[in-house]
Order: structure tokens, then C-alpha cells, then sequence
């Protein structure tokens, strides 16, 4: 039981270490990447999605953690309270918006690989 929880704990660290430079990383290569840059429209000079880093940090900790103890199903809870949470931005921005998707989908990726080989181990 506690070495579940300390595989968990384990997870959840290296997957919010792991995460942290990586998903800024792919990040700036949508903006780098094919195709037309947006046209500035003005509001790209407001913060956009303003805490990003410190919510994926939490998020890919939660989500590896539910993946070691067996609990997938917290994922959903994770993601549906982030974006409940940054609806208002996403609604408003086309940046906002991809790179709140762009940096979801990364997250839950990353996490998802750390959690499945903690459980692994555990198992």
C-alpha cells in the first residue's frame, strides 16, 4: 500500500519535472511551424492564459498519480475542472485557445506515458 503511494508521489514529481521545460518547448514550435501567423489583433498584449505553467504542473501530477493508483477516471475530473476554469479565456482568444489544447494535449500525453510506467511498476 504505501509503496503504491510512494510510486505515486514519485510519478506525479517526475511527470511535473518532465513537463515543465517540454510543453513550452512545443509550444513555440506552433509558432514556429507551417503555415500564415495570425494577424495581431491587439489583445495578444493581454496575459494569455495567465498561471498556465503552475496549472499543467498540477495537472500532469494529478493525472500520473491517477494513472499509478488506478484511478484513470480522475483524468476526466482534472481536465473538465482546467478547462471549466479558462472557458472565459479560451472563448475570447483563437491563441488562447490553441494553446491551451496544444498544451493540454502534451500535458496529458507526458503524464499519461509517466503513469502507465509507474504502474507498471507497481503491478
Amino acid at each position: 500500500m504505501w509503496t503504491d503511494v510512494l510510486v505515486a508521489i514519485a510519478a506525479a514529481v517526475v511527470a511535473a519535472l518532465i513537463g515543465w521545460p517540454l510543453v513550452p518547448a512545443f509550444l513555440r514550435l506552433t509558432h514556429s511551424g507551417p503555415g500564415r501567423k495570425p494577424e495581431r489583433t491587439g489583445a495578444e498584449d493581454v496575459e494569455v492564459l495567465r498561471g498556465g505553467m503552475w496549472i499543467g504542473i498540477v495537472e500532469r501530477a494529478l493525472i500520473a498519480g491517477a494513472i499509478v493508483l488506478g484511478r484513470p477516471e480522475l483524468m476526466a475530473v482534472v481536465i473538465a475542472v482546467k478547462g471549466l476554469g479558462r472557458f472565459a479565456e479560451i472563448k475570447s482568444s483563437a491563441a488562447a485557445g490553441e494553446r491551451f489544447i496544444i498544451g493540454t494535449f502534451v500535458s496529458i500525453v507526458l503524464s499519461s506515458l509517466i503513469g502507465v510506467i509507474g504502474w507498471a511498476v507497481i503491478a
